[in-house]
């Protein structure tokens, strides 16, 4: 009898045993995940954008409510002084055309506009490209010289100087109209 009793003992701990190793198994297998994600991303944080242009605080460009503005389009735009393009701003001109170009389908959603920074001389009618803006000499020394990509809603967005590699651009310029496909 007492070997009876000895066995039904027994077999119910192995097997509680058992099944608490199978329970603890499971729970590892759910944890597992998480931990690891936790534990890699405190230990190797991601490196952050990889983004070729210089991306800008987004806000209004001023000017961009004047009723001659693009509205629903997006802006490649460059800031340039009042008068005759010179040599520099006819090669930042062609390549605003190229970028604008090279965006195959979505080129008419891309609008080319030449800021002028300061009023435009009385008498002289500013061509359809080019639209006078108050803010262009603040915009341009804050950056730089190049172009500007600004978004359906008159924000600027992104910058690019004058020795970026147009290709990168075109590139660039196209992922984030392919992406913002909604907006524009």
């Amino acid at each position: 009898m007492n070997a009876e009793l000895y066995a039904t003992t027994v077999a119910p701990r192995s097997s509680r045993r058992a099944g608490r190793i199978k329970l603890g198994l499971i729970v590892l297998a759910c944890a597992l995940p998480a931990v690891a994600a936790w534990a890699s991303y405190r230990f190797f944080p991601p490196e952050g954008g990889k983004s070729y242009g210089q991306l800008l605080e987004v806000r209004p460009l001023p000017g961009s409510e004047a009723p001659d503005w693009p509205r629903g389009k997006w802006v490649l735009a460059t800031v340039e002084a009042p008068g005759p393009c010179d040599a520099r701003c006819e090669r930042r001109l062609f390549t605003q055309r190229q970028i604008q170009v090279a965006q195959g389908e979505a080129a008419e959603r891309l609008v080319r506009l030449r800021l002028v920074a300061g009023a435009v001389a009385q008498g002289e009618a500013p061509s359809r490209a080019e639209v006078p803006v108050r803010a262009a000499p603040h915009l341009a020394s804050r950056v730089g010289a190049g172009l500007y990509l600004i978004d359906p809603l008159g924000n600027t967005v992104m910058f690019y100087p004058d020795a970026a590699e147009p290709g990168r651009v075109i590139r660039e310029v196209g992922k984030i109209l392919k992406t913002n496909n909604g907006l524009g």
